[in-house]
């Protein structure tokens, strides 16, 4: 029978020849010889070179695109926050080393603690006497009479005078250590009237005793309160009173109650840029001092308002 030619034949091919598998034992025999001759003496063993072994050609600059961004700009912020925390605390610094011969002149206690305290003599008749040695001190630490509340804000205390409870003080700076914060603030008061742009100002708040003493300090060991009798201590009646800068009228008689009361009037002895928010011309007369006026005309853009008040800022409900 004839093949097909559309078939090939097969019947006269080699046979195939079985792949030969490598064993475990032989595979480890091999192993052992290639170790072994590697250790021979006088031969060294060569490892094939890639990248991997020079770091200057498996890193480039384009890996650390974003690190040049971001560390200058944390060492910047890092930067602007201490130097905008000095500046602060040195005005401060500079505020109560101004301010502390006054406020110790006038009280008998300065400061709210320190570690350092210096003792001052008692020269003005109208301090509390606690005892008759008593020793009148001012509290100081680095920043002078001030205790630092935040890294723009900065109080102190005083005490230590006839009739009067004490006096807070608060210093609020500029956030000098956060300039995005401080444009943002300067922009939203621009922006709307209902939120003031941010300054520097000095809020006092004094609180009186008016012959209540006895009633809320302590009487000394060895004597009375004050030299003075008791009858004789003062006992006003209440009023309100306050001397305002004519840019800060309106805002001030909106958010307090107590200026909402009275009636605002020009004095010929202010300056122009000065008025009067008083109940009574009477009070109004007996309160410019010169004293006070002095004050005011070296002040000038400095001052906002001076309050004489017996009655609460915000409106009672009944």
């Amino acid at each position: 029978m004839v093949a097909s030619q559309d078939f090939a034949d097969y019947s006269s091919a080699a046979a195939p020849t079985p792949i030969s598998v490598p064993t475990a034992a032989s595979s480890v025999a091999g192993a052992a010889a290639t170790a072994a001759s590697a250790q021979a003496p006088g031969t060294h063993r060569v490892r094939p070179y890639t990248k991997w072994y020079n770091i200057g050609e498996r890193v480039e600059l384009a890996d650390f695109y974003s690190e040049m961004f971001i560390v200058p700009f944390i060492v910047v912020v890092i930067f602007i926050h201490i130097w905008g925390t000095r500046a602060n605390r040195s005005k401060a610094k500079a505020w109560s080393d101004a301010h502390a011969p006054v406020l110790s002149k006038e009280f008998a206690q300065v400061g709210t603690g320190g570690a350092g305290k210096s003792s001052a003599t008692v020269s003005h008749p109208s301090r509390m006497r606690v005892s008759t040695a008593s020793q009148y001190s001012l509290c100081l630490n680095d920043k002078g009479i001030l205790t630092e509340k935040g890294a723009n804000e900065f109080v102190t205390y005083a005490t230590g005078r006839e009739n009067i409870a004490c006096v807070d003080i608060k210093l609020s700076l500029l956030k000098r250590y956060n300039p995005m914060a401080l444009i943002a603030e300067q922009v939203l008061g621009f922006v709307f009237e209902s939120m003031p742009a941010p300054s520097e100002r000095m809020e006092a708040t004094l609180l009186t005793f008016d012959g209540a003493e006895s009633g809320m300090v302590p009487a000394a060991a060895g004597g009375a309160m004050s030299d003075k009798p008791s009858s004789s201590r003062s006992s006003y009646d209440g009023f309100v009173f306050a001397v305002v800068h004519k840019n800060y009228m309106k805002t001030l008689r909106d958010g307090r109650y107590d200026l909402s009361l009275t009636s605002t009037k020009d004095h010929a002895k202010l300056p122009q840029w000065a008025t009067t928010m008083s109940e009574s011309a009477e009070i109004t007369d007996a309160m410019l001092t010169p004293e006070l006026l002095d004050a005011l005309r070296n002040a000038e853009n400095s001052f906002e308002a001076l309050v004489i008040s017996d009655q609460p800022i915000d409106a009672p409900k009944t």
